[in-house]
């Protein structure tokens, strides 16, 4: 057969027919926000902690139920009364004042499960240094008697210590914004940077 031949008997070639692409599926409808009641947390709150956990704020709720038991204890034990009311104050103006900001969206609403960053000391590592530290505390204390009549005097140190602590944590994060945005070429963003 000749090439002409070949040509010929060959059957015509169809363009593959075209399959319309899937149709993309409607977004999912964004469920209606779960409000807070700010009143609710306000009258939950006259128990400090509560309030916060109406509003989701686990960890906030136990450091202030943790400071109003702490409160209590100096109060029993030195001349400081006054720390209870303090607390109890802040615990009831910060529910009402968390609930009204979660309503507004300008705080980020606490999910559960959700995926955090984890800090070197945040999360579990940093609760089980905890309970490890006050149990060891608490045991020595049961079978030799700790005196912890210094707290009286030298509680004031704790604050100079936490002072300290997140004075140097604020350092760091600039440090690391700066850093961050040396390697980008991006002016740093944050607290502070007028930015």
């Amino acid at each position: 057969m000749s090439e002409q031949e070949n040509i010929q008997h060959q059957p015509p070639v169809t363009p593959p027919a075209q399959v319309e692409p899937a149709p993309v599926p409607p977004a999912p409808v964004p469920a209606a926000p779960f409000r807070r009641s700010p009143g609710l947390a306000l009258v939950l709150s006259f128990f400090p902690g509560l309030g916060h956990l109406y509003l989701g704020l686990y960890q906030r709720a136990f450091a202030i139920f943790l400071c109003f038991a702490v409160a209590i204890w100096l109060s029993e034990h030195s001349h400081l009364g006054i720390l209870v009311a303090f607390v109890w104050f802040f615990a009831v103006i910060d529910a009402y004042r968390q609930a009204q900001l979660i309503n507004l969206g300008l705080t980020p609403e606490p999910v559960m499960g959700a995926a955090k960053a984890k800090t070197p000391w945040g999360g579990a590592l940093g609760f089980g240094i905890f309970l490890l530290v006050i149990g060891v505390v608490l045991l020595y204390n049961q079978f030799y008697p700790i005196d912890f009549t210094f707290l009286e005097d030298w509680w004031p140190l704790l604050l100079v210590l936490a002072g300290l602590y997140l004075m140097a944590a604020h350092f760091r994060e600039k440090q690391r914004q700066a850093k961050r945005a040396a390697e980008t070429d991006l002016p740093p963003t944050g607290p502070g940077t007028g930015i």
